[in-house]
């Protein structure tokens, strides 16, 4: 065992272990009920506007405002993405809670839960997944401060990070993706003793695998040949697309969340109730397979053996994320980057009769999944283990991740130099 590892963890007695396992479990289970739920409220939506189409006017505004209300009113930091926010607090002071206990207290968690499961079932399209990472983090680090005297001496970062990956792992059923998935995230943020939050990080999927783990995929998929040739090429250029427009989703949540969150006056109250109009709007005549959480929407693209998803469809649940998002409700982008993805590909697929359908959707799926996640090795492993693939492709997967990476990052640094050049940033 490397020596700052052994530094921290020496001092892990069976007292402290088995207050760890608790914690984790307790953690887990929480988790793993607001997914039920979440998945739930989405069906139930679904069905809403199959039976009473017209009633969505009036349910999702009134819904996105409550949704957005609890964030603003109770814990404005659980809606966004501020996690990340978070890990680069702790790189400098990884034991301060009290610098970062205002993106990880319990309050924050049940706001961000309570608030995205009202979004979904008001017809909202965003996911699950991350909010169940930042739940997970916030109550490791809560618990991590509490009761320091008695769980393992590890620093809070060391705790968040293990949240990180078991959110990811518990969400997804996916516990090698929740620990490269940590890794790549470490790498990035340069905390000290990376390699000791990585150990931990096994410790704690370790425990929520043996316990939790599904012996079963996500979606039920079968396995695909992928093959380099001649025909790869309208693949490299949806992996390529992909990053294009993961770009422009990203960074039109990113500044109307920001300018939208700026908004004191009481005129606030207006953005949710319009953005709960324009989402019934779309809902109305896009269809059910525009909004809630993505799973199910991927699952059954997964599940044709024809191009299943329309260009209304994919279309429609790009800026109903968007809306839903910028509105201030609490909720994630990952599994509808996946189910974005999943629609891309089948669109993409129209344009090539001699590629399997079903390597356009995982193409799809890993990399605008890739590029909004921004780990494309984890992003890879995802859709590896969520799909039940062979481990022969999980090189394509991570190729198709880095081209969709390296797009959206090259678009970023033209854009930033671009705006930088006519004086709108520094």
């Amino acid at each position: 065992m490397p020596k700052n590892a052994q530094k921290h963890l020496h001092i892990i007695d069976l007292k402290g272990f088995l207050l760890s396992v608790f914690v984790t479990s307790i953690t887990a289970l929480f988790v793993i009920s607001y997914c039920i739920l979440f998945d739930d409220f989405g069906l139930f939506a679904k069905q809403r506007l199959i039976d009473h189409p017209l009633a969505t006017f009036a349910i999702t505004p009134a819904l996105f405002w409550i949704s957005a209300y609890l964030c603003r009113s109770l814990s404005p930091k659980a809606s966004g993405n501020y996690l990340q926010s978070a890990i680069i607090k702790l790189k400098e002071e990884p034991d301060n809670f009290k610098k970062v206990e205002h993106l990880l207290n319990i309050r924050l968690v049940m706001v961000k839960a309570v608030s995205s499961l009202i979004s979904t079932l008001g017809g909202g399209a965003l996911g699950k997944e991350g909010p169940s990472v930042h739940i997970s983090s916030g109550i490791f680090a809560t618990f991590a401060d509490k009761y320091r005297n008695i769980l393992p001496k590890l620093s809070i970062a060391t705790w968040v990070s293990a949240g990180t990956g078991a959110g990811l792992a518990i969400a997804f059923n996916a516990p090698i993706a929740g620990i490269i998935f940590v890794a790549e995230k470490l790498s990035k943020a340069r905390l000290q003793n990376t390699k000791t939050h990585m150990i931990w990080t096994l410790v704690i999927i370790s425990i929520v695998t043996i316990i939790f783990h599904k012996p079963h995929p996500l979606f039920n998929f079968h396995n695909l040949v992928f093959r380099i040739s001649n025909e790869s090429l309208p693949l490299i250029l949806l992996a390529s697309f992909c990053g294009l427009l993961a770009f422009l989703f990203q960074s039109t949540n990113s500044y109307f969340y920001e300018k939208f969150s700026e908004i004191s006056s009481r005129w606030w109250h207006l953005i949710p109730i319009i953005a709960g109009i324009l989402v019934a709007y779309i809902n109305f005549f896009c269809g059910i397979y525009s909004f809630s959480g993505g799973i199910i929407t991927a699952q059954d693209a997964l599940a044709s053996s024809t191009a299943f998803l329309s260009y209304e469809e994919v279309f429609g649940r790009i800026i109903n994320t968007i809306l839903t998002f910028i509105s201030g409700c609490a909720g994630g982008l990952i599994a509808p980057s996946m189910s974005i993805g999943a629609g891309l590909g089948s669109i993409a697929s129209n344009f090539s009769s001699n590629i399997d359908l079903g390597i356009f959707l995982l193409i799809g799926m890993t990399s605008f999944l890739a590029a909004i996640l921004g780990e494309p090795i984890a992003a890879a492993f995802v859709i590896f283990e969520t799909t039940g693939q062979n481990v022969e492709n999980i090189p394509f997967l991570a190729g198709a991740a880095i081209i969709s990476i390296l797009t959206f990052r090259s678009l970023s640094k033209i854009f930033k130099a671009t705006f930088r050049k006519i004086g709108l940033t520094k």
